[in-house]
């Protein structure tokens, strides 16, 4: 909602910065999600599942330390943005880094439900960030400040409140680590876990993400807009895969832990990569259909003329949602380092299709090379799973 509110209400050149610097949030925040909340999903589950509020409150520390060097570095950029006399990128960069250690502890604390199997508790967290966000965005609208700055703050403001109300009944403690697990056995854990799993997510987002920073220089700040804009279409997509990812996960570590044989697993996943793929798939064909009059209802008319970007990512989210479930079964096998390899060569991919399909057909060739990205990351992905079984 946000997304959309300042894709429509602000400057193309501006909502481009947006966007281009919420790129650069995703790959530091990449760092937090591969050390922490991904391998707590795994371990939470397994390993430390009868020791979880202690758990939880060792990777709250972890959380603080790491979301404290996010938010520096954020705020040395927006500083750079501002000496360069890009006051667009700086306002945006200033946001986040006010707002990233807030937004990633939500991220955290949303997630250690599923772990526990309570998602009801997610959406009471949830529900509490929604609430605050509709109202400081009718306030912000009622004053004339809404802003990529006060809209970033306000998210950050809402997830800190959310997940205080997630914390408090999760009870996490956050003290006394002297027996077992201690620090030393959860930092050994994620140190193991999280070394080959941080460089899979930067490939994931080389694989996909960095075209938001290709786009600009080659195409203009306007351009990065349009493709954020239609983008902003399939995030409900992203959100509903996300979700779902916080229960598949786990299951898929419990199904390894209870030893379900190599080639029923295969079946079971590639029927559901098939499923979710399908219908991530139909729901952009419908879009499709109606993408010109949806384009120009949400953005009065701004970005009517992209509307072939709409199918273009339709067909990308699909091949992205099967691969995702292909990659989520190797995280649960522990097979991080594989994981690598699936985007690493996606990543390669886009980096030799990106900038000269950008040149033939400007922004729709930059979305035609993140399709052939992850179309060659789902075949390497169930490739990849059908080689653990055999071996």
């Amino acid at each position: 909602m946000v997304n959309i509110l300042l894709a429509r209400w602000l400057p193309p050149e501006e909502y481009g910065a947006f966007a281009v610097a919420l790129s650069v949030f995703y790959l530091l925040a990449g760092f937090h999600t591969a050390v922490l909340t991904e391998p707590m999903m795994v371990f939470g589950a397994g390993k430390y599942r009868e020791y979880f509020r202690k758990y939880l409150g060792i990777l709250l520390w972890g959380h603080w330390a790491i979301s404290a060097l996010i938010a520096l570095v954020l705020g040395i950029a927006a500083l750079v943005m501002a000496r360069l006399g890009s006051a667009s990128m700086a306002q945006a960069l200033a946001g986040l880094a006010v707002a990233s250690p807030f937004l990633l502890l939500l991220w955290l604390a949303r997630r250690a439900p599923y772990v526990e199997m309570r998602p009801q508790w997610a959406v009471v967290g949830s529900g509490v960030n929604l609430l605050i966000t509709l109202g400081g965005v009718f306030l912000l609208w009622r004053l004339g400040l809404f802003s990529s700055l006060t809209g970033l703050v306000l998210l950050g403001s809402a997830g800190a409140v959310a997940s205080f109300v997630l914390l408090l009944h999760i009870r996490p403690r956050v003290v006394g680590f002297v027996k077992n697990p201690t620090p030393g056995m959860v930092l050994a854990d994620h140190r193991s876990y999280g070394g080959w799993n941080v460089l899979a997510f930067v490939a994931y987002w080389a694989s996909g993400q960095i075209i938001m920073l290709l786009i600009p220089i080659f195409l203009g700040l306007a351009a990065s807009a349009a493709v954020a804009a239609v983008w902003n279409l399939y995030r409900p997509v992203s959100l509903f895969m996300q979700s779902l990812g916080l229960v598949i996960l786990p299951t898929f570590s419990r199904w390894v832990d209870q030893g379900v044989p190599g080639p029923e697993l295969r079946r079971r996943v590639t029927r559901l990569a098939l499923l979710l793929g399908g219908a991530v798939g139909l729901y952009g064909l419908v879009l499709t259909l109606g993408a010109k009059p949806i384009l120009h209802l949400l953005y009065a008319g701004k970005y009517d003329e992209h509307w072939v970007l709409v199918g273009l990512f339709g067909a990308s989210s699909a091949a992205s949602v099967a691969t995702g479930i292909f990659v989520s079964l190797l995280k649960a096998r522990g097979k991080t380092r594989a994981v690598s390899g699936v985007w690493a060569m996606s990543a390669v991919l886009i980096a030799v299709l990106s900038v000269p399909l950008m040149y033939l057909a400007g922004v729709e060739g930059a979305i035609v090379a993140v399709l052939c990205s992850y179309l060659s990351a789902f075949w390497i992905a169930q490739r990849r799973v059908g080689g653990v079984d055999d071996g």
